[in-house]
């Protein structure tokens, strides 16, 4: 029998051999969440969103951490996240929040016990002949649109005649129905309209003798919006203890879960005047030492960085330098005393008494933390720390 090497004895390497990789911490997770549930009023229910790989962080083993933590359930983007969950042996509620089309795929839905959102009388009509095929009454949740233009049947007369045609078919239950905010994040006058009409679509269907959980805010919803909660909440970004604010200080106190690091795989000392990766548009002005990080934009470390962004090494702050390539970057380590290969960088977390947010590398990207945290790539390990 050959003996395995290195890097798959040790176990916190989880049997990866390029030193690139994410942790991800469970108990600031945890920490997280129970922040959230002690800021709701004591009946609100919680749907973890747990969708695109736990916004980039690890969906299955946070999704079983937040089951354990007594959450009413999960929500995912699709058919296929839903069936990972079920895979992993996760047995609590599940949400698909996408829509539904092709709506044969509700049968998918159906096998491995997921509960779609309908948002059309086509889904109505579909979902009802599924069940009389199986005999047995689906669940779903309905989407009401109030103003986010996605998916959703429009508030309020058109909400109005679908819950009319659902109080007719006896052989599917309406277990929730929801809507999305816009702009909770920016507009509180527009949200309240959105709450409002919200509102009065639940008030009609509760007075039809429907029995169900309303479910309305988001992450920026909950916070800046008590009113919100209703019998259920939506946290996402707050689950991984980032912001869905740009400017806006709130009084919820989360940690980051999420930490990006790699090692310094190569070194080289470099003249004044010498040019670094593609392009040219790096060279030096004074003697310097040059480190190789193996990691790239194929990794979700974006390009748009090159040349703006710095990492941590043994505690300090240190330059990209040049362009980030697919599989590789460069950075500028000159003044770093003792630097070796083989040293651990952090593209993301606290090293030292330094500290490098999502949030900061979003702000140099032009774009929101959520995409930072989503595009690191699956190839990237995430360790659960």
């Amino acid at each position: 029998m050959k003996e395995q090497p290195p890097s798959a004895k040790n176990k916190s390497m989880q049997n990866f051999y390029r030193p690139t990789w994410v942790e991800v911490d469970k108990s600031d997770f945890l920490f997280n969440l129970k922040k959230i549930k002690e800021y709701l009023k004591k009946d609100t229910k919680v749907l973890a969103i747990i969708k695109a790989n736990g916004y980039g962080h690890g969906g299955i083993e946070l999704a079983k951490e937040a089951v354990k933590a007594g959450i009413y359930g999960i929500g995912v983007s699709s058919i296929e996240e839903g069936i990972q969950f079920r895979k992993a042996g996760i047995k609590a509620t599940i949400l698909v929040l996408g829509s539904g089309y092709p709506l044969e795929h509700l049968s998918i839905a159906s096998f491995w016990d997921l509960t779609p959102t309908i948002s059309s009388m086509q889904g109505l009509h579909a979902l009802s002949a599924l069940s009389k095929k199986f005999g047995k009454k689906l669940e779903f949740h309905l989407k009401v649109d109030t103003g986010m233009g996605r998916v959703g049947v429009v508030a309020k007369d058109n909400a109005m005649l679908i819950l009319k045609k659902i109080a007719n078919m006896p052989d599917i239950k309406m277990v929730g129905m929801y809507t999305h905010f816009a702009v909770a994040d920016t507009n509180a006058l527009y949200t309240q309209s959105q709450l409002d009409s919200f509102n009065e679509v639940v008030k009609y269907a509760r007075n039809l003798g429907f029995q169900f959980l309303a479910h309305a805010a988001n992450t920026a919803g909950l916070i800046s919006n008590k009113k919100t909660h209703l019998d259920m909440v939506r946290p996402g970004i707050a689950l991984y203890g980032l912001s869905p604010f740009e400017h806006t200080k709130y009084n919820l106190k989360l940690k980051p879960v999420l930490s990006w690091k790699t090692k310094i795989i190569y070194l080289k000392k470099v003249p004044a005047g010498f040019c670094v990766s593609y392009g040219r548009t790096f060279v030096t002005n004074r003697a310097s030492v040059i480190a190789t990080l193996p990691v790239g934009y194929a990794d979700g470390y974006s390009r748009i960085l090159s040349n703006k962004a710095d990492v941590l090494v043994r505690g300090k702050r240190c330059p990209i330098a040049g362009r980030i390539t697919m599989d590789m970057m460069m950075v500028d380590v000159t003044g770093i005393k003792g630097v070796s290969i083989g040293d651990e960088v952090v593209l993301i977390g606290r090293q030292g008494k330094e500290t490098i947010k999502i949030e900061e590398l979003a702000k140099l990207q032009n774009t929101i933390s959520y995409e930072v945290s989503c595009s690191i790539s699956t190839r990237v390990p995430r360790v659960i720390v």
